[in-house]
């Protein structure tokens, strides 16, 4: 009779062998989910003050074409909006989880932000929240707009 020889390879895994490959993952995985969290926090709010700068730089560009002096401000129910003269809505961005502006709260320093009609402006800078989060575009007097980024000590 022959005698089969059972190898090493052919016996399988271990308990002790599987329940270390399964805290490893378990290890990966708790990481990745975490640093996921903060990649989607950091690209929700590069997306919101990149929608704020373009209406901002939308608001100077109709006050160029208009020749008019054109505002944004946050109306009352907490939209950043673009007003003509007249107070005519010419655009509108909503803010929160489910709007244009994915971001906990916006406050607009000075409240009302004006480009007259040479695209020229009065200082004043839109703030965004959300977490620990805050980004700042800044509106100098001639109308050119800063991306500032940094978070709460």
């Amino acid at each position: 009779m022959r005698q089969v020889r059972i190898t090493r390879s052919a016996m399988g895994t271990t308990l002790t062998e599987m329940l270390i490959v399964l805290t490893i993952l378990g290890t990966v995985t708790a990481v990745s989910a975490s640093g996921m969290r903060n990649f989607r926090e950091a690209s929700s709010m590069r997306a919101a003050s990149w929608s704020v700068r373009n209406h901002m730089a939308l608001a100077r560009s109709l006050a160029i074409a208009r020749r008019e002096k054109i505002r944004m401000r946050m109306d009352s129910a907490g939209d950043l909006v673009v007003l003509s003269p007249s107070g005519e809505r010419l655009a509108a961005a909503s803010v929160g989880p489910a709007g244009d502006l994915p971001v906990d709260s916006l406050r607009v320093r000075p409240t009302t932000l004006r480009f007259n009609s040479r695209g020229h402006a009065a200082p004043g800078s839109i703030y965004l929240y959300r977490g620990d989060r805050i980004v700042r575009i800044v509106s100098n007097f001639l109308g050119r707009l800063r991306v500032e980024s940094y978070r709460r000590p």
